[in-house]
């Protein structure tokens, strides 16, 4: 091999490096920039978990103020409050059948269910600009007196003692122990935030 292609042949092998050395910095870059995009995700993500909390906290308020009367043994639907809980529910609003929660007061457009419920009126926007609406589901089968003959609700019984209060961040002023049934209230949290971040989160609390 004489000196041209000796240099012909070095040329060729720097070019081949250079391109494998081009498509592995390529490749460093993309993976940092997904990395970037996931942990900023997570980070939305986070936040919108935590701006729940606002929305769980003023479900438990509104129910607070009902709660020793018995306006809750009918659907409020202007509210997000429902009487009794199907066992059906989506609360993505997303599905095809049963019943679906119109989060984005569009008639549930997104799910051809054949029943379509309303949620709450959105809270204000947090500084993280999370919106967050809820909808409330008395667990018992039907409406009306959880009493009732023909009803069935999910309660929570109790000891004799009254002595003791629950902290009134979640449950007000009600007593912490009752020998009294009180009945369960499932809270539906929805949080949209940046990004078309979307979070669901679920509690339920008696009083």
């Amino acid at each position: 091999m004489n000196a041209k292609q000796r240099t012909g042949a070095g040329l060729v092998v720097a070019l081949i490096m250079l391109v494998m050395m081009s498509a592995g910095a390529i490749s460093l870059v993309r993976a940092v920039s997904t990395g970037k995009l996931m942990a900023a995700n997570l980070a939305f993500r986070q936040a919108a978990v935590l701006a729940s909390d606002a929305g769980n906290e003023a479900a438990i308020e509104w129910l607070r103020t009902q709660i020793a009367t018995a306006a809750l043994y009918a659907d409020q639907p202007n509210q997000g409050y429902y009487a009794s809980a199907p066992d059906d529910l989506d609360i993505t609003g997303t599905q095809s059948s049963g019943v679906v929660i119109d989060w984005d007061d569009d008639d549930c457009n997104k799910a051809s269910a054949p029943t379509c419920v309303k949620a709450s009126k959105s809270l204000a926007a947090d500084a993280a600009g999370n919106v967050v609406r809820y909808a409330i589901h008395r667990l018992c089968r039907l409406a009306g007196s959880p009493q009732g003959g023909a009803n069935s609700c999910l309660m929570a019984g109790g000891s004799a003692s009254a002595s003791s209060k629950r902290s009134s961040l979640s449950y007000g002023a009600s007593s912490r122990f009752s020998t009294s049934m009180q009945v369960y209230y499932r809270i539906t949290v929805r949080v949209r935030g940046p990004r078309n971040t979307v979070v669901f989160t679920q509690s339920l609390v008696h009083f």
